[in-house]
């Protein structure tokens, strides 16, 4: 184990986190990296609510590692999402 701050205060194996990018991180890969010893970020700007409690409880379902769940932008009700 690579101990730094970083991995004490997530208490993760590797001082590497994924970066919450939209579009991309989905619930498998937020996983593979936490169960690869990273920390994973799930992105959720393109997701609604209910969108996004799905997500978490899928990831759940894949590790039980510690991840993180960045919130995204406020929209407006009926807003597009989805790649601009």
């Amino acid at each position: 184990m690579f101990r730094t701050r970083m991995t004490e205060l997530f208490g993760i194996k590797h001082p590497i986190m994924l970066a919450g990018m939209n579009w991309i991180t989905e619930p498998g890969l937020v996983a593979a990296v936490c169960n690869a010893g990273g920390l994973g970020m799930l992105a959720t700007a393109r997701f609604s609510p209910d969108e996004t409690r799905e997500n978490i409880r899928e990831i759940r379902r894949r590790t039980d590692r510690p991840f993180g769940v960045g919130p995204g932008p406020a929209r407006s009700k009926g807003e597009r999402r989805g790649c601009p």
